[in-house]
């Protein structure tokens, strides 16, 4: 499976392409708060053997003719579930989302990828990482305080 990524600044999106080897494309618009949320995530899983992340694959051209790509639709909401081998993402759209598995290598590549594009967007990552990670906290503590009550 390959994933392309592509910011919009027109709507402050990112465009998501999946392209699933037994079927066709699909692409997806990621908010800015989903995209970070999904970094921020990728960030905090536990990590393997591997220090460093291999280079993302160049993409060919062959997949970025936009024309063959149906539009892009929103996504509602993007669930990490942690696996034995690795994480499901699951990117909820309506009738049309779509589930993909990543073991350690692949999710090292796309935690760059995250990282990247972000940064080409011209997104301040830190401040936002940092913004989830406060809200996080506060999330937690309030939740605590409930149950003590």
């Amino acid at each position: 499976m390959g994933l392309q990524a592509k910011y919009d600044p027109q709507t402050d999106r990112m465009r998501l392409t999946l392209h699933p080897a037994a079927s066709a494309p699909r692409a997806f618009w990621v908010t800015r708060r989903q995209w970070l949320g999904l970094l921020q995530a990728v960030t905090v899983l536990p990590q393997s053997g591997s220090a460093e992340a291999p280079p993302l694959p160049r993409t060919k051209k062959a997949l970025t003719a936009e024309a063959l790509i149906p539009a892009p639709i929103p996504v509602e909401a993007i669930r990490l579930r942690q696996l034995a081998e690795g994480v499901k993402l699951v990117f909820v759209a309506g009738a049309k989302g779509m589930a993909i598995s990543l073991q350690d290598p692949g999710l090292q590549q796309l935690k760059q990828m995250l990282l990247q594009q972000a940064e080409r967007a011209g997104w301040d990552v830190a401040a936002a990482l940092a913004r989830l990670n406060a809200q996080g906290l506060a999330r937690a503590a309030m939740r605590k305080a409930s149950r003590t009550l």
